[in-house]
């Protein structure tokens, strides 16, 4: 079923988050320090994006972007079984690290998402809780939005969520966040 009724003329952008991995079983921060916990997707993690790829099956997806940590791109590569389209592996949509400060993964995030834009295609973005809410806060606008989108989600996006973003013209209208009907 697809995610939403879609214009022809209008490009969409989907955000999904990784699948569950081998750390988020563990309730382990995998953004220590300075340094990255790379684990693959569990079990659970598997079945996830198998679900989210059946869920995503029949849209239209031109190019995928993939942080390149493992979780992500083991999502990505699973949801590409039925698309076949390059994925570009994309440090900028890692993870926020502990110690990292806000603004420089804002702007990390920002540049990222300039990329994607730049494509002018439907993308599919897969990455980390922390990079999707900011794209999609960077996505709403103005500050306040999405201040709220983070607010109102942060904690709560869980693995494998989706959203959707439609390119109407020049502006970016969010039409969905968060959902997760396919895993339930």
């Amino acid at each position: 079923m697809h995610i939403g009724h879609i214009n022809n003329m209008n490009t969409k952008i989907i955000l999904v988050r990784h699948g569950e991995s081998i750390a988020n079983a563990k309730k382990v921060s995998q953004g220590e320090e300075d340094e990255w916990i790379d684990t693959p997707l569990s079990e659970k993690g598997r079945e996830e994006a198998e679900k989210v790829a059946l869920r995503l099956k029949k849209e239209k997806i031109d190019i995928i972007y993939s942080s390149d940590l493992n979780r992500a791109k083991e999502t990505a590569k699973t949801i590409n079984k039925f698309h076949n389209v390059k994925i570009k592996l994309d440090n900028k949509l890692r993870d926020i690290l502990n110690d990292e400060l806000l603004e420089d993964f804002v702007k990390k995030c920002a540049d990222s998402f300039k990329e994607i834009e730049n494509e002018n295609k439907n993308v599919l973005v897969v990455a980390h809780g922390s990079s999707v809410l900011t794209l999609l806060a960077i996505i709403a606008g103005s500050k306040e939005e999405g201040n709220k989108i983070v607010k109102e989600h942060k904690g709560k996006y869980g693995n494998t969520c989706v959203s959707l973003v439609e390119k109407e013209g020049n502006k970016y209208k969010i039409k969905l966040i968060g959902c997760r009907k396919h895993l339930d």
